[in-house]
């Protein structure tokens, strides 16, 4: 099973969900990624482009009623963004997540943990304090 989730024309990209992996088409190269050895760099496009990318995660979602952590690996990226104390990323990716009204238990928990980080500014954190203040 394999169906494109994301599709940035203006730069060529694509991104599929393929069951247990995604697969990235950008540039005419392509990489497999699986929830074993996940990296999350090559879906930080998604959040540079994210009007084009919520608007079509978002159609993609209703139509199918389904949630966006079943075909989009955000907690896995974030996770990734938190362990490498990646802080542009993680501002990026919290917009992301607001704007995707996506935040979960799973990931209040790593942000709750990183507000607390001394690794990320101190505006990054209060910016964490209120996204997860705003989705409990």
């Amino acid at each position: 099973m394999e169906i494109r989730i994301i599709y940035i024309s203006e730069i060529n990209y694509e991104c599929y969900f393929c069951g247990n992996c995604w697969k990235i088409v950008y540039e005419g190269k392509t990489t497999h990624i699986d929830m074993n050895n996940f990296y999350g760099y090559p879906f930080y496009i998604i959040f540079e482009n994210i009007e084009t990318a919520s608007q079509q995660l978002t159609m993609l979602i209703n139509k199918n009623n389904i949630l966006l952590p079943d075909i989009f690996p955000i907690e896995l990226i974030l996770k990734d963004i938190i362990d490498h104390h990646q802080g542009y990323w993680l501002n990026v990716c919290l917009y992301f997540i607001i704007k995707m009204e996506c935040l979960n238990s799973n990931m209040i928990q790593l942000l709750s943990t990183t507000q607390n980080n001394k690794k990320f500014s101190q505006e990054l954190r209060h910016k964490i304090r209120k996204a997860i203040l705003i989705n409990n």
